[in-house]
């Protein structure tokens, strides 16, 4: 079943993407005032794309290839798409092209990246602009979206590679919930590349040094054994004005 937005009213987004990558995204969305539905069924997106008529899909091409070829034949009209992808094949951006995308992001990415293409699409094939708001929250982190640079409590700004980038996002707007080891590989890397088998581990760490985030008492994150990881959810009450 599609899950939906409640309470926002700005352009309609649909979204195939699997968790725990779909959480980053829903976060994305809700920064910019975005309704959405996440939707990873074939019969459901046919169907939103006849009775919602989302002003934009937003697809994770590896993963669900076929749903481009849908998102460009709906009974309304083709519906602009944006696919992401973690491959740096060539061909494979053309034909997506070739088949209707309007535009490719990589992954792993920068919320700055995701913000400015998807705004740059609404505006160019709907005529709506969204509000560009400087900075995203993230649970108990603040993304500055100019400057690339993560903000935690009175910490000076903190930069970090793609890579760290999309993972922290991945625990984050999962925070709370274990994400497993094969989840984070097959959202960055999909195997498409050849990694390491601690790679996962690698990144962490490097991650926690960032945040300064000391194991085993973590304020951030917390190593689950056999599992994965997961982000220490930060109430409301408990972030720093």
């Amino acid at each position: 079943m599609a899950q939906a937005s409640p309470g926002l009213t700005g352009p309609r987004v649909l979204v195939v993407m699997d968790d725990p990558l779909a959480k980053v995204l829903e976060v994305v969305l809700r920064h910019g005032r975005y309704q959405s539905h996440v939707t990873a069924d074939r019969a459901e997106f046919s169907r939103l794309l006849s009775t919602w008529a989302p002003h934009v899909v937003l697809l994770d091409l590896d993963l669900h290839p076929t749903f481009l070829e849908l998102s460009q034949s709906g009974p309304n009209k083709a519906v602009p798409t944006l696919v992401f992808t973690r491959r740096r094949d060539t061909a494979l951006k053309l034909r997506a092209f070739e088949h209707g995308a309007e535009d490719i992001l990589r992954i792993p990415f920068l919320l700055s990246e995701i913000v400015a293409r998807l705004y740059a699409v609404v505006r160019r094939t709907q005529g709506i602009e969204v509000p560009l708001l400087p900075r995203i929250r993230v649970d108990s982190v603040e993304v500055d979206l100019i400057e690339d640079r993560l903000h935690v409590d009175d910490q000076e700004p903190i930069s970090l590679t793609l890579t760290e980038s999309t993972l922290l996002y991945l625990l984050a707007a999962n925070a709370g919930s274990v994400v497993e080891r094969e989840d984070i590989i097959t959202s960055i890397w999909d195997g498409v590349v050849d990694i390491e088998s601690n790679a996962v581990d690698s990144h962490i760490r490097d991650l926690r040094v960032k945040l300064g985030d000391t194991w085993p008492s973590s304020r951030f994150i917390e190593t689950i054994p056999g599992k994965g990881y997961r982000w220490r959810h930060v109430s409301p009450l408990e972030r720093p004005n």
